[in-house]
């Protein structure tokens, strides 16, 4: 059987991807691991942010809108603190998030030891105290996949390589008019992606159940987030190339020393023991802008989403979806053909 489209990867571009060409009325087939993306998402948080400049913050909205419709737990909604030496940003973004009801309001010293968060303010920084999204994982995952069992899509589960006009998975080759390839870091080396950059995503799980907001410090530079499994992922932009995705598994000592450092710095996390440390692959650009759109005749791609993959896939994926069905503009600046500057990848708000 030929499918229209193939989509290779289980992750959540991958999965938004093929709900959609699905919900559209297209047959579908996806290639990929999904039951892994449920073991890794089992105790996840993800983070959802809008702390992102025009357009990145509009798709991040977007994002926030389809994962509400997904049904109930799959978004919570938190206190998150942010704190930033760029006031102008720091302004525009508040007031664009504010249009779309999203609470958030300039947060003063007093205020915040008022709540009992004893924060250690830098000079000229802005702090705004707001509503943040956490990202249910296991369950953002498991409200995908169900979807795509009760529509129909095959969910071919292994993973595969390029052969013609299908995917190799075994001794199977499935093939399609046109194949997707949403397989985050792995997407280099299936479609020879040479102006992409492999980094490791390390964070710090410390136990505190009693946390219950987010932190996003822009000043000093790291997140924590409240995981499910009653610890809190301390983390920050630190980017560690590698060569390969599995080398991006295992956690730099180093890393974890200095985040734990800053976040000391702010007397937030006082008394807290390391349970454990993560590290994944991520994969980026040296121009903080995403991979979306044809990559050779009938391979388009969804990749290098630069750290911020919870907030923007969705989005990016039904514009993808848009200019396959419609023929609508996927703007210039995401195209996987691009000239993209050498050097460190970038994240949308370094």
């Amino acid at each position: 059987m030929r499918f229209e489209f193939v989509v290779v990867g289980s992750g959540i571009a991958g999965l938004s991807t093929a709900y959609m060409l699905s919900e559209r009325g297209y047959d579908v087939a996806l290639v990929g691991l999904p039951e892994l993306m449920k073991i890794v998402g089992g105790n996840s948080s993800g983070i959802l942010t809008y702390h992102m400049p025009p357009p990145f913050i509009d798709w991040s909205l977007e994002t926030l809108d389809f994962y509400l419709r997904l049904g109930e737990g799959v978004v919570e909604r938190t206190l998150c603190l942010w704190m930033s030496r760029d006031r102008g940003f720091v302004e525009a973004v508040s007031s664009r998030v504010r249009e779309r009801g999203v609470r958030v309001r300039r947060a003063s010293e007093g205020y915040l030891r008022d709540l009992g968060l004893d924060i250690v303010f830098l000079d000229d920084e802005v702090v705004t105290l707001g509503d943040g999204f956490r990202i249910n994982v296991g369950r953002l995952v498991e409200a995908l996949s169900s979807k795509l069992e009760s529509m129909g899509v095959r969910i071919v589960k292994g993973w595969g390589e390029l052969e013609g006009d299908g995917v190799r998975v075994g001794g199977e080759v499935i093939r399609g008019n046109t194949i997707i390839v949403a397989a985050g870091a792995w997407s280099r080396e299936i479609l020879g992606l040479h102006n992409t950059i492999i980094y490791k995503c390390q964070a710090v799980r410390l136990e505190e159940p009693r946390m219950e907001y987010m932190v996003i410090d822009d000043s000093i530079g790291f997140y924590m987030n409240k995981m499910q499994d009653n610890t809190v992922a301390l983390g920050d932009g630190i980017k560690v190339v590698t060569g390969t995705p599995e080398e991006a598994f295992k956690a730099d000592r180093w890393v974890v020393e200095e985040v734990i450092g800053r976040a000391r710095r702010r007397g937030i996390i006082a008394g807290y023991k390391i349970a454990y440390t993560v590290s994944a692959p991520c994969i980026g650009t040296g121009d903080a802008y995403p991979l979306v759109g044809k990559v050779t005749d009938n391979v388009y791609t969804i990749t290098a989403l630069n750290g911020v993959g919870f907030s923007i896939a969705p989005a990016l994926a039904r514009m993808l979806v848009d200019h396959l069905t419609k023929g609508a503009r996927i703007p210039e600046q995401l195209n996987p053909r691009r000239e993209i500057p050498v050097g460190e990848p970038r994240e949308p708000i370094d």
